[in-house]
């Protein structure tokens, strides 16, 4: 099974949250499946960038560069932000039971503007995770047109919601272990949870990394 993941971050974070994630979430996944989409192109630090800008706003317009400019083959994308943490075995064990081929989305689904023209869509920062097909199917959505036909709102998970909704046949999972937020002691469960959001310290990660080991 191969896994990549895509990472939303910018100059700003590279010496903090990228590396925290590196020496944490990230140790075992080989260096050559993770993508930063980020403020330049420097492969060699695995840094991508097709000239959007790197403030908040710019975030939906890399993930377009990316799907624009991008020719890859894994099993499974997954898209997350660099202040989010992954329990990658978890998430290994957790696709094993789905098929790569099929058009499958997995993540945790969000109502909270389910009422306006966005409807529900998947949280970028708990992490969302595309199978091959709708990582075809978004290249090829997203290839003819220009960004201002794309691009319905700046949060980037908002835009990747919108986009899927463009593509039939979808299977959405609504995974009730994607985080929005931080680890909870008192809510979460840390034998269960595939991912955790919204961290903002080297404490965070290394909380997290040892609920992973322990």
């Amino acid at each position: 099974m191969k896994i990549a993941y895509i990472i939303l971050t910018c100059e700003k974070y590279m010496n903090t949250r990228v590396e925290w994630q590196a020496k944490t979430m990230l140790s075992s996944v080989d260096r050559n499946d993770i993508y930063y989409l980020g403020h330049t192109m420097d492969t060699e630090k695995r840094i991508f960038s097709w000239g959007a800008g790197d403030d908040y706003n710019s975030l939906p317009y890399k993930f377009v560069d990316f799907f624009r400019n991008s020719d890859l083959t894994y099993d499974w994308f997954f898209l997350i932000d660099d202040d989010t943490f992954v329990f990658h075995d978890r998430v290994l064990n957790l696709l094993s039971s789905y098929d790569p081929t099929q058009k499958i989305c997995i993540g945790k689904e969000l109502d909270h503007i389910k009422h306006m023209v966005w409807g529900l869509y998947m949280s970028g920062g708990a992490g969302t995770i595309i199978s091959y097909p709708v990582y075809k199917e978004l290249c090829e959505y997203l290839k003819p047109r220009t960004n201002t036909d794309v691009i319905y709102h700046y949060c980037a998970d908002i835009c990747l919601g919108m986009w899927m909704k463009k593509l039939s046949g979808m299977k959405m999972v609504d995974h009730p272990q994607f985080h929005t937020d931080q680890y909870n002691k008192n809510t979460d469960s840390a034998e269960e949870a595939i991912t955790f959001h919204h961290l903002k310290t080297w404490e965070d990660y290394a909380l997290c990394d040892g609920l992973c080991k322990h």
